[in-house]
């Protein structure tokens, strides 16, 4: 990637005014709603703050003011360099956000029909197939429409290990050879680290939605290394994807659990992948005797691994009937006759749906209610009995002031869940699915229309946080913005827990009361977060 030294910045500032092209290059927040014609802002500099070991992106909008398309535009980026160190631009990964039309918005949103970003297409040197012109997504060269934005996505990762202090480069934006703009980039770096485990458990989901699309055989090595890639995508973004099933070892009566490599793949899984939490797979669920042996056998084995702590299983999805109440006590009452010790999680609220259909306390040890659905007085009685707390999202469920995540929702939805959960001492997340492509289209109208239908409404983007690679060029997952946000989120979430264990729970509660108090009751101002974050980086600068 082209590195511009920083004379190239007091020659390029008089640039473009000498050039017919008419663009206005302008910096805006990850937080900020900026569709493909939203009018250009006037922040020109970009001013960051972070951690090692942490990401802080920030968005390039490109604002086409000419009277004619702009074509063959690219960016670069420079090294970061301070005093005595530097940051190198390999640091900085760009993105061309791609955009797509919604139509029909998702419920309860006021936001309009419009064209949003979401995907993130990676700047690439070379491109299977695109000199054929086979590839639909290309990040660069890139054009804009007349009146209309480009926007280039910058992750901008501190390594590990670099020194404190002010860090200064530039993103340039170029047409040809030609410079256009450069933007600055001030990066102010904090004397701690973002620790590389992961805080908070999560479920992400596997891929068992997308096999019968991809024709993919799921004991194939094929499937095994794309699962891992996978994994890695959303493990890098500090979301815990499903446990894959080939961690766990085959059982049956007569042998007993038969070891075939599974616990040197279970201990790649945690130690070197990083997945803080296992679900465990439910086998003969409708022949109790046979399940409790084989649940029994497979705890003692993650117990010798010492992995048992971060293990549970998933009941019953979303009991909904006194049937389903009734099945969740029973799954509940065979598997803590199995093992004690193995965790039970369902996605259902602390107080019962109806009382007719009894409750499902001594059933459950991890709940999971949907942010609609939250009851904090029973939420308080389970935790102070011991049992954990986490919380999902989905179809947009609850009153209008809920943070749900469709693409058309506003990005600060995405930030304020985890403010809400240190409040409510909520320690996981759960989101259904991340590669909810459907079975019956081409990868291609993935990207055009990543939307779940129910009832004639469109949910966009639910249960989709990759895209497929192939319609880019690529043997991967594309991310899109709505993971990056999360991964933003988790990050406070980070902070939040590093500043508790430098200072008091008092004092992060204290500042995290600020903003959110509810699933419902949480502040939508960009900069309210910026400053809880400075003052919670205070504290764990001043008590190191």
């Amino acid at each position: 990637m082209k590195k511009l030294v920083f004379f190239v910045v007091v020659i390029a500032i008089f640039l473009p005014s000498c050039t017919k092209t008419k663009i206005k290059v302008w910096v805006a927040s990850p937080w900020e709603r900026v569709i493909r014609d939203t009018p250009p802002g006037d922040l020109q500099s970009v001013f960051l703050k972070a951690a090692s070991n942490e990401y802080e992106p920030f968005r390039l909008i490109i604002h086409n003011e000419d009277n004619q398309p702009v074509t063959g535009l690219n960016v670069t980026v420079s090294d970061l360099k301070s005093t005595d160190s530097e940051i190198p631009a390999g640091n900085i990964k760009l993105y061309r956000a791609n955009y797509l039309y919604i139509d029909k918005p998702s419920p309860n949103t006021s936001n309009t029909p419009g064209w949003y970003p979401d995907a993130l297409i990676p700047f690439m040197e070379n491109i299977p197939g695109s000199e054929k012109g086979n590839i639909k997504y290309i990040a660069s060269p890139f054009n804009v429409d007349i009146a209309q934005n480009a926007e280039i996505w910058c992750d901008l990762y501190v390594p590990k290990g670099t020194k404190p202090g002010l860090y200064q480069g530039n993103v340039t934006v170029i047409q040809d050879n030609a410079i256009l703009a450069v933007i600055p980039v001030n990066l102010d770096v904090w004397n701690f680290e973002i620790p590389e485990k992961i805080t908070m458990p999560s479920y992400f989901g596997g891929m068992e939605f997308i096999t019968r699309l991809l024709k993919i055989d799921q004991t194939s090595q094929e499937f095994m290394e794309l699962e891992q890639k996978y994994n890695n995508a959303l493990l890098n973004h500090r979301a815990v994807p499903s446990t894959p099933s080939s961690v766990w070892p085959e059982w049956n009566e007569k042998d007993g659990l038969i070891e075939n490599g599974e616990s040197e793949r279970m201990k790649k899984l945690v130690e070197v992948d990083g997945f803080n939490v296992l679900d465990m797979p439910f086998r003969y669920r409708n022949e109790p005797a046979k399940c409790r042996k084989y649940l029994a056998a497979t705890a003692e084995w993650l117990k010798k691994l010492g992995y048992l702590d971060i293990a549970y299983i998933y009941l019953e999805d979303e009991p909904n009937t006194a049937e389903q109440y009734e099945i969740v006590r029973k799954q509940g009452a065979l598997i803590r006759s199995a093992n004690p010790e193995i965790k039970r999680l369902c996605t259902e609220q602390t107080i019962t749906s109806d009382p007719a259909w009894g409750n499902l306390y001594g059933a459950v040890d991890i709940w999971c209610p949907l942010w609609g659905l939250w009851d904090e007085q029973t939420a308080e009685e389970r935790l102070a009995k011991g049992e954990i707390l986490w919380s999902y999202t989905a179809l947009c469920q609850g009153s209008k002031e809920t943070p749900w995540w469709e693409i058309d929702m506003e990005p600060i939805n995405f930030r304020s869940p985890m403010w809400i959960s240190w409040h409510y001492n909520i320690t996981g997340f759960l989101y259904w699915a991340s590669v909810y492509w459907g079975s019956d289209r081409s990868l291609e109208e993935v990207w055009v229309t990543p939307t779940y239908v129910n009832d004639s409404n469109h949910y966009w983007g639910e249960g989709l946080l990759l895209y497929p690679g192939d319609p880019a060029g690529l043997e991967d997952f594309v991310p899109s913005i709505r993971l990056k946000l999360y991964r933003e989120a988790e990050e406070d979430y980070e902070y939040m827990t590093l500043a508790a264990k430098s200072g008091t729970n008092e004092e992060v509660t204290g500042i995290v009361n600020t903003l959110a108090t509810s699933f419902q009751s949480w502040s939508h101002d960009v900069n309210a977060y910026s400053k809880a974050r400075q003052q919670l980086a205070d504290i764990i600068m001043k008590n190191r």
